[in-house]
């Protein structure tokens, strides 16, 4: 077997993902070819990458130092990307954009459908992952941009500010908050939680701030898409925090109604972010230049 970038990116996933079936998903390929892949790479190294264990996987002492090597190719690939685009004018290409879900649901289509009309040669390969993730792949060079909340480490990056949104509390037709024209998040804790996965930084914030009021979330389901929050507090199984951009403003028949949150804490802002714009491809940055177009309130990247 050789030893390809592909493997290599599903070998960094499992590390982040400590698990077989969440890389899996990741990458849209079934579990079994995810574990082929890492054990034909084992094979192929003379080494044991992983332990496998009940609840997930741990990298070995080897699989530490495979993943700092992983990583140092994923920065001479984008390096070498970003110089060859050099002789181009950037009309020609892939941009390599991760995106939070929030973002992909709420907002980024409309801008990176009105980018590939304007630039029919450049394809955008758009991925879904979590906040801190995104910022830890920007790092490594798995990414050229990502699009992410605000609230997570940006240092060595450079920054835009981009969407500001609000959190709200969805909750079903007949429930004591669907009258109210706004509520805390304290008030919120009393009943059972239609919560994102673990993973997610609204819901490390959520947690946070519930320990911070010295009470738990009372998780009742956690899922892995919006639709799913909405379809289970339409049938009832508790509420769910979402923003507003990814919950559209119901009337009788969603089965459900949106109230605000008083806290300052959830009013979020989506941050545009990238390693080094001269050091990204010429199609990326026209990428870059598109969003500040599209979105004349863009503040000015700064380096953090």
């Amino acid at each position: 077997m050789r030893i390809d970038l592909v493997t290599l990116k599903i070998f960094l996933t499992v590390i982040e993902e400590r698990n077989f079936a969440r890389a899996a998903e990741r990458h849209f390929i079934a579990t079994s070819a995810v574990s082929k892949r890492i054990s034909d790479l084992e094979d192929t190294l003379g080494v044991q990458l992983l332990e496998r264990r009940n609840m997930g996987v741990r990298p070995t002492p080897a699989g530490v130092e495979l993943v700092t090597h992983a990583k140092d190719m994923m920065l001479v690939m984008a390096r070498m990307r970003a110089q060859m685009s050099e002789f181009g004018d950037g009309s020609k290409g892939e941009v390599r954009v991760f995106a939070n879900s929030t973002a992909i649901v709420g907002f980024l289509g409309p801008t990176i459908r009105t980018f590939l009309e304007a630039y029919p040669q450049i394809d955008v390969h758009l991925e879904e992952w979590s906040s801190p993730f995104i910022v830890r792949a920007l790092r490594d060079g798995l990414a050229d941009l990502g699009v992410f909340w605000s609230g997570v480490s940006t240092a060595g990056l450079t920054v835009h500010s981009f969407r500001r949104s609000n959190l709200v509390v969805v909750v079903p037709m007949q429930h004591p908050l669907a009258e109210r024209s706004e509520v805390s998040f304290a008030e919120t804790l009393d009943y059972d939680l239609i919560a994102f996965h673990e993973g997610s930084l609204i819901f490390r914030m959520m947690q946070s701030c519930a320990a911070d009021l010295q009470r738990k979330l009372r998780v009742r389901l956690q899922v892995t898409s919006f639709d799913a929050m909405r379809t289970m507090v339409r049938a009832g199984i508790g509420v769910a925090v979402m923003s507003d951009v990814t919950v559209k403003t119901p009337d009788e028949s969603y089965g459900y109604k949106i109230v605000p949150f008083s806290d300052e804490w959830t009013k979020l802002e989506s941050l545009i972010g990238y390693r080094d714009f001269d050091a990204l491809p010429r199609c990326a940055q026209n990428f870059v230049r598109h969003l500040q177009s599209a979105h004349p309130g863009l503040i000015q990247g700064r380096a953090t």
